[in-house]
């Protein structure tokens, strides 16, 4: 009787960092909101996307802000239709399966990458997709060293390897031919690998 108390006292264990939930994640719900309302926000305001895009004289004049601002805001406006809800597309399996901070990091240092290329090559444009494209590169290191978990019919997984395989050598020909995209969506493939790989040793 008193071990049946002590069990009905003693508190649930919590979920590990990437298991599965009905919640909606936090930090891709959170992304996905300022990035929405600020992404409109340029289209009744023209001078938000003025103030927040790529542009190498302000920033150097001490508009320290527009290092990651260009996140933001859309150029051409017409990315957003896909920009924008790929964050929640992306976003919510990949917290799922690398937890909050994970995602966070996921998305944003492949974003500081995307961002200091394209003031090299592309020093005047905007928009969040280098940083969609680093959970993309983060999913696809989940389906070659973590999905055989899940149970997936092999042929099937197999399949959407080769998808994933396409997307890491589309991230290499961009690279070469100087498109901001393609290392940003490496370095999340590297870093959500990083992050599979320590989970296994604890």
């Amino acid at each position: 009787m008193t071990s049946a108390r002590h069990d009905e006292r003693a508190p649930a264990p919590e979920p590990r960092p990437g298991a599965r939930g009905r919640r909606v994640p936090p930090v891709t719900a959170t992304l996905f909101l300022v990035t929405g309302a600020v992404t409109a926000a340029q289209f009744a305001f023209p001078r938000v996307l003025a103030a927040l895009r790529r542009d190498p004289g302000a920033l150097a004049s001490g508009e320290w802000w527009r290092a990651l601002s260009p996140l933001l805001v859309q150029s051409p406006g017409r990315q957003a239709l896909v920009t924008v809800p790929a964050v929640a597309l992306l976003g919510i399996p990949a917290e799922r399966i690398f937890g909050a901070k994970g995602v966070l990091a996921l998305y944003l240092v492949p974003a500081a990458i995307g961002e200091a290329l394209g003031y090299v090559w592309q020093p005047h444009g905007a928009g969040n997709s280098i940083a969609v494209l680093g959970l993309a590169g983060a999913l696809v290191s989940w389906l070659f060293l973590a999905a055989q978990e899940k149970g997936w019919p092999r042929p099937l997984l197999n399949r959407v390897r080769i998808w994933g395989a396409a997307v890491l050598a589309g991230a290499v020909v961009d690279n070469a031919f100087h498109d901001i995209h393609g290392l940003p969506t490496l370095a999340g493939a590297v870093i959500g690998a990083g992050i599979l790989l320590r989970r296994r040793k604890t």
